[in-house]
């Protein structure tokens, strides 16, 4: 007789969900996705307006996003989203725009408003992340507790000077994690640096939403479901209670991998938390974020553009995108599109305004930058997400380390709840499928794959 395949519920239809799904089923799972909204993609849906594709998080990543990119290509989308279209990075410097280059730490050093003296420091970049080593492995964050003892502020300041940390250590991590230099952790910049190193920016050539869609396309995935309760019994036994529109049902899977934000796994697992968890899952603190999408009535350059702002600045834009339009892409031919992504600090002081006001502001600064620029708005789309990304302060990575053991104790006790997203690896679209990986490979071990 043929062993049945282990059942696995996974909570959440995010993209953390979505590739914890995709892969645990590729290893021959049973798996079942539950989703509490209409639709899957979490934070990464698009929409269309005006034949323009809009998203809240945009279409920004890098060639060494290996995962997402692997994702990609594994969910047989590599021909609608890949090859990266190249982006051209700029820093805004006064009333003018330079290009940065990142190919290496010569390149690094040219970037406008480095001083000379400063810009020599950064010879001692490759030094630090020989000397840490593994402790910066990208898919074991845990190992970087040791670092997270200093701020990327003063990290940057003491190593290599104020004009390296605003005109690009800063504005490298910040606009992803949408916190103040003097807050986050130096291990979140360290980290990237040694897994992307001069990786290069590109534009997916499709949305988010298609990417979701596609995965869920090929998962059973229920819609609209309430997840009431998560709770392990005797002998790992687990009760699934969830609610769909009026009728409730209880399942009992071999295993759950909740994949949802940290205080939305609080809640549903709570019968099941022990208290060295609910004390980390209660410290994730989330950022709002607000962004701007304008469309074009022409392109402002034949290239896409990545304009980054230093910071100190005062401006309430941290970066600037601009997409010019090409035929069947996201943008219509001939027009353009321009996603303002405003500072974590301007989005925290000003996330309840009216959105009028933060429309005109933004539009404002953006002017700044492209003198002209009203004339040629044909649409604006305001987002404003109340919880956009995980902040990776200091402290943050000795938290995921104590959770981390935590989940290794439980694990060897027969407890098969899980838990993926990004709070617990990167705040990032890599971060979330990196965290889906290691989940799947850890249910895999304790199941024993039938893959």
């Amino acid at each position: 007789m043929t062993k049945p395949r282990p059942a696995i519920a996974v909570v959440g239809a995010g993209l953390a969900g979505l590739a914890t799904a995709c892969e645990l089923t590729r290893r021959g799972f049973d798996v079942a996705v539950f989703e509490r909204e209409a639709h899957p993609g979490g934070r990464a849906r698009s929409e269309k307006v005006e034949g323009f594709t809009l998203e809240a998080v945009g279409p920004l990543v890098s060639d060494g996003d290996r995962r997402l990119l692997a994702w990609i290509d594994a969910v047989g989308l590599s021909d609608e989203m890949l090859p990266l279209r190249p982006v051209l990075t700029k820093l805004a410097v006064g009333e003018k725009l330079a290009t940065v280059e990142s190919d290496g730490l010569i390149d690094i050093a040219r970037t406008p408003g480095i001083r000379p003296l400063q810009a020599l420091r950064l010879i001692r970049l490759p030094r630090l992340i020989a000397r840490y080593g593994d402790r910066l492995a990208y898919d074991a964050p845990e190992r970087g507790a040791s670092l997270d003892d200093r701020s990327l502020g003063d990290f940057g300041r003491l190593y290599f000077g104020s004009s390296v940390l605003s005109h690009w250590l800063a504005p490298r991590v910040t606009e992803t994690s949408l916190g103040r230099a003097d807050d986050l952790s130096r291990v979140l910049f360290l980290r990237r640096f040694r897994s992307h190193g001069s990786a290069r920016s590109g534009l997916l050539r499709s949305g988010l939403g298609e990417l979701s869609e596609k995965a869920a396309s090929g998962l059973a995935v229920t819609y609209r479901a309430e997840i009431e309760r998560i709770e392990c019994g005797a002998a790992g036994r687990i009760t699934f209670d969830v609610k769909g529109g009026t009728r409730s049902q209880s399942f009992s899977p071999d295993a759950v991998v909740v994949a949802t934000s940290a205080p939305e796994a609080m809640r549903i697992a709570a019968p099941s938390l022990v208290t060295a968890e609910r004390e980390s899952l209660a410290d994730v603190r989330y950022r709002p974020a607000i962004s701007l999408a304008v469309g074009l009535r022409r392109p402002f350059h034949p290239h896409p553009q990545h304009i980054q702002l230093p910071h100190g600045e005062g401006s309430p834009l941290e970066s600037v995108l601009l997409e010019p339009g090409v035929t069947g892409g996201r943008v219509p031919d001939g027009r353009g599109l321009a996603l303002l992504r405003a500072t974590g600090a301007f989005s925290a002081a000003t996330f309840d305004a009216p959105e009028e006001t933060l429309v005109k502001e933004l539009l404002a600064a953006f002017a700044r930058i492209h003198p002209g620029a009203e004339s040629a708005v044909m649409f604006t789309k305001l987002h404003c997400v109340a919880r956009a990304l995980p902040g990776f302060d200091v402290g943050r990575y000795r938290a995921i380390a104590s959770f981390e053991r935590v989940q290794r104790e439980l694990r060897g006790e027969g407890r098969r709840l899980y838990f993926a997203g990004d709070y617990l690896m990167d705040p990032s679209l890599e971060g979330a499928v990196a965290s889906a990986h290691r989940v799947a490979a850890a249910v895999a071990e304790d199941l024993s794959s039938p893959a």
